[in-house]
C-alpha cells in the first residue's frame, strides 16, 4: 500500500493584521507633514511681514524726498526740426517724431554750430527711422528701444557733445 501524507493546511494569518503597519505609516506620515508645513509656513509668513514692513518704509520715504535733478543749470534745450518719413514696413505707414537736444549752454550758444549738427542729427534721425518696422516701436518697450537707439545715434553723430534727445512727439499714421 502505498503511504498517505496529510499536509496541514497552512494558517493564514488574521485579516486586518497585515493593513495595520500600513494605516499605522500613513498617518504618521500625514501628521508629521502637516506640523512641518505648518512650521515652515509660520517662519515664511514672519519673514515676509518684516519684507512687507521694509518696502512700506522705503516707499514713505521716497513718497516725501524730492526727486533728484538730473540736469544743472548749465544747460540749453535746443529744438529740431519735425522729421516725417514713412516706415520701413508697412511702407504705407508714416511718423512724425519732434524732438529736442540737451546741450551744455557753451554749445547752445553757438548757433552756426548746433545749427549744423542739428541738421547732421535729423538727417540721421530720418534715416534711421525708414529702417523700422511698426512692430519695433508699438508698446512701451518700443517706444523705449526708440529713445535709447536714437540717443545713441545722436550721441556718436555729435561726438558726446549732446547729452541727450528728447522725445517730445510722435505720431505714427
Amino acid at each position: 500500500m502505498s503511504d498517505l501524507t496529510v499536509i496541514d493546511k497552512p494558517e493564514e494569518p488574521p485579516k486586518g493584521e497585515g493593513a495595520r503597519p500600513i494605516i499605522l505609516a500613513v498617518i504618521v506620515l500625514t501628521v508629521l507633514s502637516i506640523v512641518l508645513g505648518g512650521g515652515i509656513g509660520f517662519l515664511m509668513s514672519s519673514s515676509i511681514e518684516e519684507n512687507v514692513v521694509r518696502k512700506e518704509k522705503k516707499a514713505e520715504a521716497a513718497r516725501w524726498a524730492p526727486p533728484p535733478k538730473s540736469y544743472n543749470d548749465d544747460i540749453v534745450l535746443v529744438k529740431l526740426n519735425p522729421v516725417t518719413t514713412n516706415l520701413m514696413s508697412p511702407d504705407s505707414i508714416f511718423i512724425k517724431v519732434e524732438a529736442s537736444l540737451v546741450v551744455p549752454k557753451a554749445l547752445g550758444e553757438q548757433t552756426s554750430v548746433m545749427d549744423a549738427m542739428s541738421a547732421d542729427i535729423s538727417q540721421d534721425i530720418l534715416n534711421f527711422l525708414r529702417t523700422v518696422t511698426l512692430a519695433q516701436i508699438q508698446g512701451p518697450a518700443g517706444l523705449q528701444n526708440l529713445r535709447e537707439d536714437l540717443n545713441d545715434r545722436v550721441n556718436i553723430r555729435s561726438e558726446g557733445k549732446v547729452r541727450e534727445l528728447i522725445l517730445e512727439t510722435m505720431v505714427v499714421q
